[in-house]
């Protein structure tokens, strides 16, 4: 604990503007899609999983998010992330190349497909090379009814990076939604 003391003595205003610039990042993009996606709320999150040595750990402590019926957008010391909860049986070709694409267009944005249930299941990364069939058939195998899509990109990322992030989760949304893609969260159908 006395190294976590020094660390925090010697680094307390960084830390500081490490938490402030990652909720006032949120608060931006909470301003310009409040009218884009419906019933968009500024939230605490918690259970989020940041990457350290190469695994994955849940963090215990909140990050800032703004979270609606069908995902959450939100920043983790990792960066910026959108995930959307979409139906297993309503992935295909289109959905996949839309994805890759996203990827291809900015070397910042990653994307990835994995399991809800099993969030530790991923069957696609954009840094991964993708067979669309094997793709689409591991999709079809798993047990998975919802999955959940996430694009991110990089902590501190130029402003011209973080607005072609938020681009891109709006284009995405909306490309889910006309393709009835996205499903509800269960805990805004237990709303209902």
């Amino acid at each position: 604990m006395t190294d976590l003391k020094k660390f925090l003595a010697e680094n307390k205003e960084n830390i500081h503007d490490v938490l402030n610039h990652m909720w006032q990042t949120i608060e931006r993009i909470a301003i310009r899609l409040e009218d884009k996606i419906p019933d968009i709320d500024l939230e605490n999150s918690h259970g989020n999983f940041i990457e350290i040595a190469d695994g994955w750990v849940e963090s215990s402590y909140a990050n800032p998010s703004l979270v609606f019926p069908f995902g959450e957008i939100g920043y983790s010391l990792d960066g910026l992330f959108c995930v959307f909860s979409i139906a297993a049986k309503k992935t295909n070709e289109d959905l996949i190349v839309k994805i890759t694409e996203l990827a291809q267009d900015s070397e910042l944005l990653t994307c990835q497909i994995y399991g809800s249930d099993d969030c530790f299941t991923t069957f696609y990364h954009s840094e991964e090379p993708a067979d669309f069939d094997e793709l689409l058939k591991s999709i079809k195998k798993s047990k998975e009814d919802v999955l959940q899509l996430e694009i991110n990109i990089k902590a501190f990322s130029e402003e011209n990076d973080m607005e072609s992030f938020i681009e891109s989760s709006l284009m995405l949304y909306q490309f889910l939604e006309e393709n009835e893609a996205l499903v509800t969260l269960p805990m805004y159908e237990a709303e209902t």
